[in-house]
């Protein structure tokens, strides 16, 4: 390798070691895009609309090809990405949720908090779910027919969750999630249920 192509590929590293996440505090995105040219100019130019949902915690960012809508939790991409769909209905194209990741060296990964409540006869399920989930139960508290557990697991393990947790026990088991930190990627894929 020549010195210059070195010195390059030096200056590209130091620029991603010192790049700062735009809004860390959303670890989760999904993507929308126009199907057509005109539809791709109205769909950028949406992040200038007074949007209701920012208050719960999402935001639009604009790019060039697309417009990611960023979020706090997976509920919270609901609200805006509904209005995107009926606002623009099928001339526009929704990428499926993805994680955040925080890219450097080490490359870190979003870790949420997690509070889950419900029947106790439902908590074993839980525990062996939350398990499975790469999830490091802080407590688990069991009185009056009624479960909590605190956990802390990886945001990419946890897509998902509350819509799974809602379809098994309709509605009976709440999960609520929030940004705990980012921890340098560790052994294991996101999880597949």
């Amino acid at each position: 390798m020549t010195a210059r192509l070195l010195s390059r590929l030096a200056a590209r590293a130091e620029l991603r070691r010192a790049a700062a996440m735009l809004h860390p505090e959303c670890p989760i995105e999904q993507t929308v895009r126009g199907r057509s040219a005109p539809v791709q100019a109205q769909l950028l130019q949406e992040i200038w609309r007074r949007h209701s949902f920012i208050a719960d915690g999402a935001l639009l960012v604009a790019e060039p090809g697309c417009l990611r809508v960023l979020a706090r939790t997976e509920r919270a991409l609901d609200a805006p990405v509904g209005a995107l769909r009926q606002r623009y209905g099928g001339d526009v194209v929704v990428e499926p949720a993805s994680v955040r990741y925080a890219h450097g060296a080490p490359v870190l990964e979003p870790f949420m908090n997690v509070l889950v409540t419900g029947p106790a006869r439902h908590l074993p399920y839980v525990q062996s779910d939350l398990g499975q989930r790469r999830g490091a139960m802080t407590r688990v508290d069991q009185r009056a027919g009624v479960f909590v557990i605190e956990a802390e697991a990886p945001l990419g393990h946890l897509l998902g969750y509350g819509d799974r947790l809602d379809e098994r026990f309709e509605g009976s088991v709440e999960a609520s999630l929030w940004l705990s930190r980012y921890c340098p990627i560790a052994g294991g894929g996101p999880y597949v249920a």
